[in-house]
């Protein structure tokens, strides 16, 4: 076994013993008794849990289908998974960072940064695209939150005139955006904002198992799809606990439903992303391991033996 992995293995290990102690600190904090006495329907709440997770599958073919065909289907399901995954237990996103682990060995660190900050940039757009339909179609009113989403708006319309500005002047920028903007990066941005919009159904689902109607949960998930996703652009807590059930609070209390209802239902909607992520998170970082290091230990091993 050679040194640089068992630097590997061991910081592998070092990782696996951080993630069971924030799982175990994280988990701890949700404080579940108001679901307790709560009338929710099981089958939605396997249907939204479901969705959530064939929406990772559909984020990862932003790089299969996209921006990158040399990754197969499960390593990109790996990044896209185990990244998730880790931010629902780690603080300050450290889930993000760990991605870069997971892209093929011959890639190097200058590949993997285009290969996460890209789709980050799709991700944030497509938030936001997603995000403006909770102004007319839900008619949500929350001002703070309604200034911040046309302020994004506005900044994403700037980023645009700079960069075709920068398009015509800059001639290393345009060599940049002529290599990156193709039909790869097209494809790569509509899985991306196809798995934003099954999260939104997820969400659906989550609430309409709360016991709200079809149509009133399609109004009510638009809000909180916006609020929740602007919370989690804050780098603080793990899974975003507290503040996601707050963005929740902010939501629906704008559309009249109170603060306890409000509170249940935010915390039955991130109990649902939990059920989804973190086994799948644990199976694909299990499988990564395996199929990283699992030829040269078990070689290791037999040379000993």
């Amino acid at each position: 076994m050679t040194k640089k992995t068992k630097l590997k293995l061991i910081v592998g290990i070092i990782i696996t013993m951080l993630v069971i102690y924030y799982s175990f600190k994280t988990l701890g904090r949700l404080d579940l008794s108001p679901l307790f006495h709560a009338n929710i329907n099981g089958f939605l709440v396997f249907v939204s849990v479901v969705l959530t997770l064939y929406s990772n599958y559909v984020r990862g073919l932003g790089y299969t289908l996209g921006i990158d065909s040399a990754i197969d289907r499960l390593t990109a399901l790996q990044i896209v998974g185990i990244g998730h995954a880790a931010n629902m237990i780690l603080p300050l996103h450290i889930g993000d960072g760990l991605r870069f682990a997971f892209f093929p060995d011959g890639y190097s660190a200058l590949r993997r940064t285009k290969l996460v900050m890209i789709p980050a940039v799709a991700d944030s757009i497509a938030i936001i695209l997603i995000s403006l339909l909770a102004v007319p179609f839900s008619r949500f009113t929350d001002p703070v939150i309604v200034h911040l989403l046309w302020m994004l708006f506005f900044a994403c319309i700037a980023l645009i005139v700079l960069l075709l500005a920068g398009f015509c002047f800059v001639p290393r920028l345009r060599r940049f955006i002529r290599r990156y903007l193709t039909i790869s990066m097209l494809n790569m941005m509509l899985w991306v904002l196809f798995s934003y919009v099954l999260l939104l159904v997820a969400t659906w689902a989550g609430l309409a198992a709360f016991g709200y109607s079809w149509h009133q949960s399609l109004r009510l998930s638009l809000a909180v799809f916006a609020t929740t996703n602007f919370v989690g652009f804050i780098p603080a807590s793990p899974g975003a606990v507290g503040l996601f059930e707050y963005g929740v609070i902010v939501a629906l209390a704008g559309l009249g439903i109170q603060q306890n209802a409000a509170l249940s239902a935010g915390l039955l909607l991130h109990v649902i992303q939990y059920a989804a992520l973190l086994p799948l998170g644990l199976v694909l970082f299990i499988l990564a391991l395996r199929g990283n290091y699992g030829k040269t230990v078990k070689r290791a091993l037999h040379q000993k033996l």
